[in-house]
């Protein structure tokens, strides 16, 4: 619709706005009708051999589709699932990252059940005392259990119970950073993607560090994802992840993707939420707007998705907003009929969309099939009639079309033919 009439920034920058003002504006909410966050819910753990909580957040619109998300199992959940949720729920409407299921994985034992077996005499980073983590923490060692609990219990609960694609993502903070690391290294296939934010990789001298390239030749055939940050956090807890870092930079382990970001500006307190923004827009750098504004013709971005879809383990299409974003970044380069295949593209797969039918309207318009874009209009006017979601510019389109084709220079009738026995 309105997104030919701007430079292709602002077509990015307002692509998500426009998609829901083309299609109508809605009533405003009741007066004080709560805003939904998440849910909380319990099941009993054979493993853990107790009864445990977690958070539940579902993507908007989860109760009207038929539509499966991947999972964002959150460690630390009780203090991080507020943020997180935001996070995903704005990257998803922003069309950078897949709409998502987020279970927040609450404690009752943190130093438990998020710490490797304790091995040697480590000491912990501050502790002057110099006692080992053995002795400071005596509770410590619990991760390799708690990570059954996830894996054997909570995920195939999740999955049971909501429609779910087959990917799981794993964050974690400090303790829960260190625990996704030993979980990407001991059990890869526990989880598709990893975020380890601050994790205290010091742990056991930096044993996963030390051990790392032997770990990873153990990973699935599909791709796994890690990507780790660091704040501003002294150089026990620093050293150790640009270890890795090195270590991984060096090596370039075949069926892993990973990313490093050192947060100088950052304590470590404050890196979850930038490094869970920051995490899940590089999980779905190939799926942002931006780079898929950069599509030559539909057959480039047909190979795109199947590239997504073999990487990401489950069928992928892109979402109706995506495709709008590609036609019309085609129509401002002049490239009028490969915007035509891919907004025909659109009509095919959400053909019960106004905006849909109006987007093809303008390519047809703009390639002087004017008979053909009035049809496209009319069909959009009503659709939002039916939906009783009617945007201005419906009838707007149709009207312009119309004076057009009326303005048209008809063509001249054919000369009248006589005999050649005419009278004399």
């Amino acid at each position: 619709m309105f997104r030919r009439l701007f430079l292709l920034g602002a077509v990015l920058l307002l692509a998500s706005c426009q998609s829901v003002s083309s299609r109508g504006v809605s009533a405003p909410p009741p007066e004080g009708q709560p805003i939904y966050l998440g849910a909380k819910h319990r099941l009993r753990s054979a493993i853990l051999e107790e009864e445990r909580g977690f958070s539940l957040y579902l993507p908007p619109g989860y109760a009207e589709s038929s539509e499966r998300y991947p999972v964002l199992y959150l460690l630390d959940g009780d203090a991080h699932f507020h943020h997180a949720t935001g996070v995903v729920q704005f990257l998803a409407g922003n069309s950078h990252i897949l709409p998502m299921i987020v279970v927040g994985v609450p404690n009752t034992n943190r130093t438990r059940e998020l710490t490797p077996p304790v091995h040697g005499d480590t000491v912990m980073p501050g502790d002057t005392s110099s006692r080992s983590v053995a002795r400071s923490l005596p509770t410590a060692g619990g991760a390799d259990r708690f990570l059954r609990f996830l894996e054997e219990e909570l995920a195939p609960y999740i999955e049971a119970h909501y429609r779910t694609q087959p990917y799981r993502i794993l964050v974690g903070h400090s303790f829960g950073g260190l625990f996704a690391v030993h979980a990407l290294m001991n059990r890869p296939q526990s989880f598709h993607a990893y975020i380890a934010i601050s994790p205290s990789l010091w742990w056991n001298d930096g044993e996963l560090v030390a051990g790392a390239l032997k770990s990873l030749e153990r990973l699935p055939e599909q791709e796994r994802f890690l990507y780790m940050s660091m704040g501003d956090e002294g150089d026990e807890m620093l050293k150790p992840i640009q270890q890795l870092a090195a270590t991984l930079e060096q090596a370039r382990p075949a069926r892993l993707a990973w990313r490093y970001a050192y947060l100088g500006n950052d304590h470590h307190g404050s890196t979850p939420h930038r490094t869970l923004y920051d995490g899940l827009e590089a999980l779905f750098e190939d799926l942002r707007p931006q780079v898929l504004a950069r599509t030559e013709d539909l057959a480039q971005l047909d190979a795109r998705y199947a590239r997504l879809t073999k990487r990401l383990g489950f069928e992928l299409q892109p979402s109706e907003d995506l495709l709008n974003v590609v036609g019309y970044s085609l129509l401002q380069r002049g490239k009028v009929e490969a915007a035509l295949a891919v907004f025909r593209r659109n009509v095919e797969r959400h053909g019960d969309s106004a905006n849909v039918h109006d987007s093809l309207g303008e390519a047809l318009e703009a390639a002087g099939q004017l008979d053909a874009a009035l049809e496209s209009y009319r069909r959009a006017l009503t659709l939002g009639i039916q939906a009783n979601k009617v945007h201005p510019a419906y009838q707007q389109h149709v009207e312009r079309v119309m004076r057009k084709l009326a303005d048209a220079p008809k063509p001249l009738a054919p000369p009248v033919q006589t005999s050649g026995d005419g009278a004399r």
